[in-house]
């Protein structure tokens, strides 16, 4: 099976830009002494920004029934784990379950890590059941419960189902679970090319920041390490409806200045 596994998704893609912008924290008057208008504002701040998507959310705990062996003729193991944005809140009492259509297959809670008697948190053994013939393409739906997050993340993908076979043993499926929040259900990418931000006279360093904001809801977050410091950037952006408004703020480390672009996208 390819290891790629529930990580690829049909989302909006919204290839979008910024617009023109200042290119000082004042006025800038033009070549005929015009001002023309400035796009963003300057703050300078003691500390980078905590920018980060908030995951939390209201749902119950679901009621999902685990599936009677007996009617089923065959079953396979699947090794999930938790992608990294989503470990720290796991917990002992969450839950992930695997649907084929809308027919529950598998339910499970965390594994027990046998050697250490503790539970792992963000590794799942889950075993699904079925009828259907070895080498069948499903469409199939893995729903995960956070306990801590009160939110169900779902991915659904198109897979081979081979009988009795352990999906996962070389290396754990990872699927990217935040692309399936019930929170956020829009999924935007946002392409910034350097021309987007104008205000930015200096080259991008390790630590750099930018987000997205729906007022004061942080919406995706982009950080420059030191081997990814050109442009283009590619950011998800998280909503909560179609044509949502965005506002972009730039934080540099080296000056400790947050830049937040008024004009919205």
């Amino acid at each position: 099976m390819n290891k790629n596994f529930l990580y690829s998704t049909a989302i909006l893609l919204a290839s979008l830009t910024l617009g023109a912008c200042g290119s000082d924290d004042n006025d800038t008057p033009s070549d005929n002494n015009t001002p023309v208008e400035t796009n963003y504002t300057v703050e300078t701040v003691s500390q980078a920004p905590t920018w980060q998507v908030d995951w939390s959310g209201n749902e119950a705990r679901p009621d999902w029934q685990a599936p009677n062996p007996s009617d089923f003729e065959n079953w396979t193991v699947m090794l999930v784990e938790l992608e990294n944005a989503l470990k720290p809140y796991a917990t002992k009492d969450d839950l992930m379950a695997f649907f084929v259509g809308d027919e529950l297959r598998g339910l499970t809670q965390p594994a027990i890590n046998v050697s250490k008697n503790e539970t792992d948190a963000c590794l799942y053994v889950m075993k699904v059941y079925g009828n259907e013939a070895s080498q069948e393409q499903l469409k199939v739906t893995i729903k995960y419960y956070c306990s801590q997050l009160k939110q169900t993340f779902s991915r659904s993908d198109d897979i081979q189902y081979n009988v009795e076979e352990v999906y996962g043993i070389d290396e754990s499926l990872i699927p990217q679970f935040t692309l399936g929040s019930s929170k956020y259900p829009v999924v935007n990418s946002l392409v910034i090319t350097a021309a987007d931000l104008p205000a930015i006279d200096t080259s991008f360093a390790a630590g750099d920041m930018l987000a997205t904001f729906v007022g004061n809801e942080c919406r995706g977050t982009h950080t420059f390490d030191k081997d990814h410091l050109s442009m283009p950037v590619t950011m998800t952006v998280f909503g909560r409806q179609e044509r949502e408004v965005y506002t972009l703020k730039y934080y540099n480390a080296a000056s400790q200045r947050v830049y937040t672009f008024s004009k919205p996208f």
